[in-house]
């Protein structure tokens, strides 16, 4: 046993277990600490998540939000409704006598409109297409669906409106 003693320096590598079980116990506790932190955040999130319902039940069944919802609903309608019949008067005023539309549609938040249309020949198609282009109130998106038959020349075409559209 003597020479045990005299073989390991007890006086140096004491020093360094000791660091190393505070080492340990620190990170040991900081683990726990880690975890109690998480699951006091997770019973926060669902009281939160809790009180959230409720509060959006009461506020739903509020039948003064009802009403209110209603009328801010009539009230979009109607702006909508008029500046589709803007963009729909303007639309008619710029397009040429020569286009048949068969469907046209109105994407108020991209501000694009898709038309079906149809021409008589490719000389007119390209005679609309080239004006469309000109125009500075409309840029092409995309033409797609491009075929001939009897009654003339189908097209779909995807224009973007401009700001001096709305001018």
């Amino acid at each position: 046993m003597d020479n045990l003693k005299n073989l390991i320096p007890w006086g140096l590598i004491a020093p360094f277990l000791i660091i190393l079980l505070v080492e340990y116990g620190l990170i040991f506790f900081l683990n726990f600490y880690n975890k109690s932190l998480e699951n006091e955040i997770n019973k926060l999130n669902s009281s939160i998540l809790q009180k959230q319902d409720l509060l959006q039940q009461d506020f739903l069944n509020n039948p003064i939000y009802q009403s209110f919802s209603q009328i801010v609903n009539i009230v979009e309608i109607f702006k909508k409704r008029d500046s589709l019949v803007f963009i729909i008067n303007k639309f008619n005023q710029v397009m040429p006598k020569f286009l048949t539309l068969k469907d046209f549609s109105y994407d108020s938040e991209k501000k694009e409109i898709e038309i079906n249309g149809l021409v008589s020949n490719w000389n007119d198609f390209n005679r609309f297409y080239k004006y469309v282009d000109n125009l500075d109130i409309f840029k092409i998106k995309e033409v797609r669906d491009l075929q001939a038959d009897e009654k003339g020349i189908n097209f779909n075409m995807v224009l973007i409106l401009q700001p001096k559209f709305f001018q």
